[in-house]
């Protein structure tokens, strides 16, 4: 029988403990006195939000599965725009998210480096959500799609998705492979805009939730 394992997170810290042996397996320690908000695994990744005390800065650390390792962290305001949902797809090492409206961003899990952030043309009336099929990258509207270059970020119009499915009608999509919807996502509201497409999908591992 496997022993009950988790991990929890407290002001400070987030600890894999085992509950059946009622002892910490590894801490891993965040800035002082930030409070961890949510916490998500991305195949071998751990990936924390957390608030300062006040509530007035937001950071997302990324620590080893196995080990607790801290492998980078860094400010959310400098990933994603104020507000904005933090909502990443999975593909290799690498995770591809909306980093505003009218923006995409990809950045190495183990490094943290942020490969590509980029601004794409958009409607102020339309809003786009992520999926990821096979390993191509598309955004979503309810008026058009549009395919993400994986290497430089650019965005073009994809007229081929459209010949096949009528987008005005879709409310919801998922991708292939291991799929989960990320907790994170649920650290800020959604955008408003069209409605979208609620874009969920990619290759990626974890158990839960997520994209």
């Amino acid at each position: 029988m496997n022993n009950e394992v988790a991990i929890f997170g407290k002001p400070g810290s987030i600890a894999k403990f085992d509950l059946t042996e009622n002892k910490s397996i590894w801490v891993g320690e965040l800035e002082s006195k930030y409070i961890p908000y949510s916490i998500s695994q991305y195949q071998t990744y751990i990936l924390v939000f957390s608030y300062s005390k006040w509530g007035t800065k937001a950071m997302i650390h990324c620590f080893e599965e196995a080990t607790g390792n801290m492998l980078w962290s860094g400010l959310a305001k400098n990933l994603i725009a104020n507000g904005f949902p933090f909502y990443p797809h999975v593909l290799g090492d690498c995770i591809f998210f909306m980093s505003s409206p009218k923006e995409i961003a990809k950045l190495n899990l183990q490094t943290g480096k942020l490969l590509f952030k980029k601004t794409f043309n958009k409607s102020i009336f339309s809003s786009y959500g992520m999926i990821i099929i096979s390993d191509q990258v598309y955004l979503l509207s309810k008026k058009d799609a549009k395919i993400v270059d994986k290497i430089s970020g650019s965005v073009e119009t994809c007229n081929e998705i459209e010949k096949k499915i009528n987008l005005k009608e879709l409310s919801a999509s998922l991708g292939n492979g291991t799929s989960f919807m990320s907790s994170i996502s649920l650290t800020h509201p959604q955008p408003g805009g069209d409605g979208g497409v609620a874009a969920m999908g990619g290759d990626g591992g974890g158990g839960g939730g997520g994209e």
